[in-house]
Order: C-alpha cells, then structure tokens, then sequence
C-alpha cells in the first residue's frame, strides 16, 4: 500500500512539473508572439535604455496629453476619447511602464518617475508644450505632479472622478482591506512568471462586461505584464497621494472636474461592502471633487448621474466636451 502510493505521489508530482513547465513556456513564447500579433498603434519610444509607448494623432497648437487611472488598459482606455479629440487639436495617449506595450522600469513608479518618464518621452518624440492635462482617477494625482514639475509647459487640466491627496484620510473606515499586501504581490509575480495568470485571464471575467469587445484580445494578451505593472502602483498607492498634497494650485489656468455620482448596484459591490457605507464613502467623495474645483479660479465641475468611475466607457462624450472647453479657453487667451 506503502509503495503504491509512493508512485501515486510522484506521478501526481510529474504531472504537475510537467504542467507547470509548460506553462512556463507558453509564458515565454507568448510575450515573444503576442506583440508581434498586435503591434502597437503609437510608437515606442526610449526614455532611457526602455521604451514607451506613445500613441498621438491629430494636429493643433496645443497638446492633450491622457493618463490612465490604476488600470490595466493603457492607452487603449481612451479609445473612445482620444479620436474625437483629434479632430480638434493633437492628442497624446501612452501606456505607463510595464502596461501593455510599454517595457517595464527598474525604478519604483513613484507619482515623480511616472512624470519624469512622461515627460521625457514626449520630448524624444518631438511633441511640444504647451500641455492639456487630462487624468481618470490615480491618473490625476500623477498629472497634478507633472503640472508642478513642469509649470511653464501645462496650460490647463480636466480631472476625470480624480482620486483626491485626502481620500484615505476622510473616507469612512473601510469594512475590507482591499489593498495589496507583499506577499499576495511576490505570489503574483511567480505566477505570471509560469504563465498562470496567462491562463486564468482566458476564463470567464463576469467583469468583461465593461470592457469594449475589440479591446479584450489585446488586453488578455498583455494581462500578465500589465497586472504587475498596476500592482506595482497599487503599493504606492499611499505614498504617491501623499506627494500631491504639496502640489500647487494652477492659479488661472483654465481646469474642468468631471463628478461620476452614478448610484452602485447592490450586486456591483465589492465583497464585504454595504450599501450604506458606499453611500457614506460617495457623499465624501462629491466634498472632495468639489474641493478639486477651488484648484483654478478658472474652473468648472460638472456631476454626471450617468457615468460610473470609468468615465471614458460610460460618457466619453463628457470628456470630449471638457477637454474641448479647456483647450479652447487655452487658445483664447
């Protein structure tokens, strides 16, 4: 019996090193093939021994530059966005380190970095000041840092349900610690490294629903990398708040805060959240985008009913129309 279940042990065990192993190299082979199947649509650009992409279309005297929030969709987020934009001025999406085409850094994604890298990055391209800032969510507090770094090549700003320096600080005690931790963090990396998250991303998502169908084969593609990337900032996620306490205002330049207050659905919640919390957490919300306004004695703050957070899904319209607002008050002054 002994015996037999020795074999048992060591077939299961061959078994799963032989899965693993070819996992592994599924892994491998896919970041070799994958961005050859689906080349990117900007150009990829050194900053410094590593690349990132940069996708810009349209011509204007003046440059809107758009930056994703803590998500895995890059510069394809802006899809809907970015096209309209371009009819009207020159319009600039890129990918952060590590997310989609872009390679990844050997430096900590500080709100600092993620702007130096921006920064540098439109100028190897050649894409001039001035600069229209637009953020969703995290994306914000990073251009509010570029803006404070760079005051003389940002002309005006739309904050896209921006995450505010204070959030953590004023929002209700949470009932669920959703941050990363450093273990769950070095987990994922093994497991990208073996090609698991690979292979969970090709099974059912109930959150695809709100990603465009044409944008699902890339993101599953680059998911390994991009995930990281995303926990990466994930862990700075404090720190990198913290930094854009001390940014300034923008004076008179012109800026557009857009609100999403659509009401969440019970079954929208994330594990362990009530109804009720979620609605004291949203009240604090609409106090701090209303105090994102008083950045600019040259503002406006409009709240939609209509959009949820990912704002360029749900009402891409809405940003269209606030970008436009800013670089036309740009251009007329």
């Amino acid at each position: 019996m002994i015996f037999r279940l020795k074999w048992i042990f060591l077939g299961v065990l061959l078994a799963v090193s032989i899965l693993l192993l070819g996992l592994f190299l599924y892994e491998r082979w896919s970041r070799i093939y994958l961005p050859i199947k689906y080349p990117p649509p900007g150009n990829l650009v050194d900053v410094g021994g590593r690349k990132l992409h940069l996708h810009c279309m349209g011509e204007g005297d003046v440059t809107v530059i758009l930056e994703d929030g803590l998500t895995t969709m890059g510069s394809l987020g802006w899809g809907k966005v970015q096209p309209q934009v371009a009819e009207f001025t020159r319009v600039c999406a890129y990918d952060r380190p590590g997310i989609m085409w872009s390679e990844p850094s050997p430096h900590p994604p500080t709100a600092d970095q993620i702007a130096q890298d921006l920064h540098r990055a439109l100028d190897q391209a050649g894409i001039k000041p001035p600069y229209v800032l637009a953020g969703l969510s995290m994306g914000g507090i990073y251009i509010r840092v570029f803006a404070e770094l760079y005051p003389d090549e940002v002309v005006g700003m739309v904050l896209v349900d921006s995450a505010h320096p204070e959030q953590e600080e004023r929002f209700p005690p949470a009932p669920v610690n959703l941050k990363p931790s450093p273990v769950k963090s070095w987990l994922n990396r093994q497991l990208a490294a073996m090609g698991v998250l690979r292979l969970l991303h090709h099974l059912p998502n109930p959150n695809a629903g709100r990603i465009p169908p044409e944008m699902l084969p890339q993101l599953k593609a680059f998911a390994p990398q991009s995930n990281l990337a995303v926990e990466a900032e994930a862990q700075l996620f404090d720190r990198n708040l913290n930094r854009a306490q001390t940014t300034p205002s923008l004076g008179d330049r012109p800026l557009v805060v857009l609100t999403a207050a659509k009401p969440v659905s019970v079954d929208q919640l994330p594990r362990g959240f009530t109804a009720d919390y979620m609605r004291q957490e949203r009240a604090v919300w609409q106090e701090l985008q209303a105090e994102l306004a008083t950045l600019s004695s040259s503002s406006q703050h409009i709240i939609s009913e209509q959009s949820g957070h990912l704002m360029y899904f749900d009402q891409p319209s809405l940003i269209i129309d606030g970008i436009h607002h800013v670089v036309d008050e740009v251009r007329r002054r």
